[in-house]
């Protein structure tokens, strides 16, 4: 690594890889600003150099752009994300175990303590807190668990984002939290050669299937003496805005707030999944059917908060630029949807970049997107790119 004089930093500048105070603690992220903060703290702490296996990013004198503070913002939560995929990878484990554990007591008709989908909810909740990008790495993660409880977790993650851009509280996130852990708690209750079924069910397998929100309803307030708020998750996650759902066909706000959010991630979530019927959904394509799907299905206002936080292109969308090739969303002004920051993988020739290449659809106006692609078609996989 090359040493770089403390006293020659200037606020502003920005180098191609991380800059380190030392081997254990990062100063900034690759194409990241050194602020005046950060020199301050290097002078207070006495520290003289710092570390860097990139160069020095030359920026034109003179420019100023509008949203530079915001993407100074996304830049830097980028840098941060990527530091934390692996307790992601542990937190999203041993919830999955946990969830495991819990339906199995339900399956053996045990009571079960809430103590340790409590501890999932806490650890969710703090790592969603920390950066609530972190959803990313739902994507590629590689499991062995159960797909309904794999299913249910990455659910309470994009469930606990728009709860927290609801400005809910500590514990009206686990409360929440608690719903989607437990979201699909009856439908371990429902025949294994239904559940699995890849034929199409007939009318009285796809009834039986239709119980299963009460089903789950009934059995955590039985055996796990769960919250209220929490259970109605379970029996009210099918319900529409419009009334066309079930069980009970209940209308707009007659369903709880919790079960309103819960019905935006869970059919997010299964459009990024894989089923006998069709391939898995990537982001955009996912985001563009729950918005189209939604008008009626969902609460408009909550489905709006979701929109906002993932964007039109959400984080990890790879997109074809008109020129300089092909690349990963990495974050958006929420008022420029259509204009995002875009991480570049591999040129218009195909070869791939050695250094980290950021382009700001919002400062070049001659770049736009023209059309998103799946990892298959790009040659790109997401978690090998972050």
């Amino acid at each position: 690594m090359k040493r770089i004089l403390v006293s020659e930093l200037q606020p502003g500048m920005r180098f191609t890889k991380p800059v380190y105070i030392d081997k254990n603690n990062m100063l900034a992220g690759a194409n990241v600003s050194i602020k005046d903060t950060d020199l301050k703290r290097l002078n207070k702490w006495g520290i003289k150099e710092v570390e860097t296996d990139g160069d020095l990013i030359l920026v034109k004198g003179g420019q100023h752009h509008e949203h530079s503070q915001e993407v100074e913002t996304i830049l830097d939560n980028y840098n941060k994300l990527i530091l934390l995929k692996e307790r992601l990878v542990d937190i999203h484990d041993n919830a999955c175990k946990t969830v495991i554990k819990t339906h199995t007591a339900i399956r053996n008709n045990r009571i079960f303590p809430t103590t340790e989908l409590e501890k999932a909810a806490d650890d969710i909740f703090s790592l969603i807190y920390e950066n609530q990008n972190v959803f990313l790495f739902l994507y590629g993660i590689e499991h062995h668990h159960d797909a309904v409880a794999v299913h249910s977790v990455n659910t309470t993650f994009y469930a606990m984002l728009i709860g927290m851009n609801m400005k809910y509280t500590k514990a009206k996130m686990k409360d929440l939290a608690l719903g989607t852990l437990m979201i699909n708690s009856g439908m371990v209750q429902i025949p294994a050669y239904i559940m699995h079924k890849e034929s199409e069910l007939t009318d009285r397998e796809y009834n039986q299937i239709k119980t299963h929100p009460i089903l789950g309803y009934q059995v955590l307030k039985k055996l796990g003496n769960y919250p209220e708020t929490s259970a109605l998750v379970s029996m009210q996650h099918h319900e529409q805005f419009d009334g066309k759902g079930y069980p009970r066909g209940l209308k707009g706000t007659e369903i709880s707030e919790y079960a309103r959010i819960a019905s935006i991630a869970d059919n997010y979530e299964a459009l990024l999944e894989k089923r006998s019927y069709r391939d898995k959904q990537f982001f955009y394509h996912a985001m563009k059917q729950l918005v189209s799907s939604g008008s009626q299905k969902f609460d408009p206002v909550i489905l709006r908060i979701f929109i906002s936080i993932l964007s039109i292109y959400p984080i990890g969308s790879i997109v074809e630029l008109n020129k300089r090739g092909i690349g990963i969303v990495i974050g958006s002004v929420p008022n420029k949807p259509m204009r995002p920051i875009i991480k570049l993988v591999v040129d218009q020739d195909g070869n791939r970049f050695r250094d980290l290449e950021i382009v700001n659809l919002l400062d070049d106006n001659d770049l736009y997107i023209v059309r998103t692609i799946n990892e298959e078609e790009s040659g790109i996989k997401i978690s090998d790119e972050l």
